[in-house]
């Protein structure tokens, strides 16, 4: 019986998912529990850390191999972008 075979992916992917991942929770956050329409650059705010960790990677400092840095930024821009429209100041 043939062993199964693990996918690995690199950080680059890792961090891409992560992006994804906010992003379409921003949108649901955004849409339907809060239902407000934010403009179109708020909702871009989670790309930031993304595009700075591309960036990073033609630099291949010592930050661009840790993946988690880069997703809990991803992270916090996203809880960021979301805690004035959820406290009404939005």
């Amino acid at each position: 019986m043939e062993k199964w075979r693990i996918m690995r992916i690199n950080n680059q992917a890792k961090v891409g998912l992560a992006t994804m991942a906010c992003l379409f929770a921003q949108g649901y956050v955004f849409s339907f529990i809060l239902q407000v329409e934010p403009h179109p650059i708020v909702s871009f705010v989670p790309l930031l850390p993304y595009v700075a960790y591309i960036y990073a990677r033609g630099k291949r400092t010592w930050y661009y191999n840790q993946p988690l840095y880069w997703i809990l930024a991803v992270v916090a821009f996203t809880v960021m972008d979301i805690i004035p429209f959820a406290m009404g100041m939005g």
